[in-house]
């Protein structure tokens, strides 16, 4: 597995290139992780089953989608982005999760596609979306170079799916952190268990 570039403009380059090459072999990202063919899913079930989870960094990320009347007209799903709850030792929690058992992990973002296999947007999701725990953003924000996702999944073969999640983290760092200072203060004036509010924040994907 090549080296994973540490500054945005590199990534920018590598993400470009590795899409190219998926692009070349004619498969989206999606249908790398979906089922053949890809119409053919189940909704909410997580994709690959068990989660993505990298060995090294215990980042992990997952793939989903909403029924059709839950999610945008030409929205097909979305890339759930975790760092492991065990990077935020020393760091004061915001909310934790109300049930025994949850997962030991802290929600970063979701990437968007369409139904053309192309990413769309980053979304920051309230807290009882995916059930974890929650943090300042500049704590996240501090530990966004951890999500080194390169080797989750590397048994079901999405080693590459898992490169180029990786890879767009970095090219979008500004964006990211920018997100989830808006994602604070949108919680700063919202009820945080209020189910009618399910993504605090957004940004457009860009690279």
């Amino acid at each position: 597995m090549p080296r994973l570039p540490s500054d945005p403009a590199s990534s920018r380059a590598d993400l470009l290139a590795l899409s190219a090459a998926m692009a070349r072999e004619g498969r989206t990202l999606i249908e790398r992780v979906l089922p053949a063919p890809p119409e053919v899913f189940t909704q909410w079930q997580h994709y690959p089953p068990g989660d993505a989870t990298d060995p090294d960094s215990q980042a992990c990320w997952y793939y989903h989608a909403h029924p059709p009347e839950q999610r945008g007209e030409r929205e097909h799903g979305h890339f759930h982005l975790f760092l492991p709850l065990a990077a935020f030792a020393g760091e004061e929690v915001l909310a934790s999760p109300a049930g025994q058992g949850a997962a030991q992990t802290v929600h970063v973002a979701a990437l968007c596609f369409d139904v053309e296999g192309l990413p769309t947007g980053w979304i920051a999701t309230s807290r009882w979306v995916t059930e974890d725990w929650f943090f300042a953003a500049p704590a996240m924000i501090a530990r966004l170079d951890r999500l080194d996702l390169s080797r989750a999944g590397e048994a079901q073969g999405l080693a590459e799916v898992s490169r180029w999640l990786t890879l767009a983290a970095i090219a979008c760092h500004q964006d990211l952190a920018a997100m989830l200072h808006r994602r604070d203060a949108l919680l700063a004036q919202v009820d945080p268990d209020d189910r009618s509010t399910e993504v605090l924040a957004s940004a457009p994907f860009a690279v």
